[in-house]
């Protein structure tokens, strides 16, 4: 096999704690920075992310002199979580489980009694402002929008949307207050997810470990939810 073949074979191992790293190989942006024996390091130029597996302390050591200039990574193992933080200076940080669907259908539609729809950029500002966790600007919002994002109407009112972060996770899940609790959360999931698959894309998104309402929804969609948790630093 080659360097490819290798490290495809390897996190096909555990291809839902990985599914991540197997979407930014599948659309062709990653480049294989290291592999080896104890681990796989993945250097992502357009979301400038580094994907880190390492299994063992040499492995690690073995990746960190190339990761100059990383601003932000995500490690699939805990145990060097800190590890890297004090090496980067890193003060931010969450803690996620990786969640996808992992059937060859689709999800069907949930009825909610409205409807799902394609948003163009003209929506981006309108989903900047009701982005609830709303990072990177306008600029942000307006490719999320260019990589796929849908709205959910309810009686003609944008209820809320979803989209597709940089790096080829489902996030942004937002449902506006008055459209709580009562189902446009999980037809905007079963959505993307439709909507992932359709383009080709692995349908995955992560979600933080103490967020009860989301691994809540994540579950009711019919997502799959890792037992192992990763982590972001930046």
């Amino acid at each position: 096999m080659n360097l490819r073949e290798t490290v495809l074979a390897r996190l096909n191992g555990n291809r839902l704690l990985y599914l991540d790293m197997l979407e930014v190989l599948r659309r062709g942006t990653a480049q294989v920075v290291w592999a080896g024996a104890g681990g796989v390091l993945l250097y992502d130029p357009p979301s400038e992310v580094w994907f880190v597996d390492a299994h063992t302390p040499a492995a690690l050591e073995e990746m960190l002199p190339r990761m100059e200039g990383c601003t932000i990574l995500t490690g699939h193992q805990m145990w060097y979580k800190d590890r890297l933080a004090v090496h980067f200076g890193f003060h931010n940080q969450q803690i996620c489980y990786q969640s996808a669907w992992l059937e060859e259908k689709p999800p069907s539609p949930l009825p909610f009694g409205g409807e799902l729809r394609r948003l163009d950029r003209s929506w981006a500002p309108w989903a900047e402002a009701h982005y609830s966790h709303s990072f990177g600007g306008l600029p942000y919002m307006e490719e999320a929008a260019d990589r796929g994002m849908l709205g959910a109407f309810v009686a003609g009112e944008p209820a809320g949307f979803v989209s597709f972060h940089v790096e080829g996770s489902i996030g942004m899940l937002e449902v506006l207050p008055p459209y709580r609790r009562q189902g446009v959360g999980e037809a905007l999931l079963r959505g993307i997810v439709a909507l992932a698959l359709e383009e080709g894309k692995y349908p995955y998104g992560q979600v933080f470990t103490d967020n009860g309402p989301s691994l809540a929804l994540q579950r009711k969609a019919g997502m799959t939810l890792s037992r192992e948790r990763l982590f972001w630093l930046f």
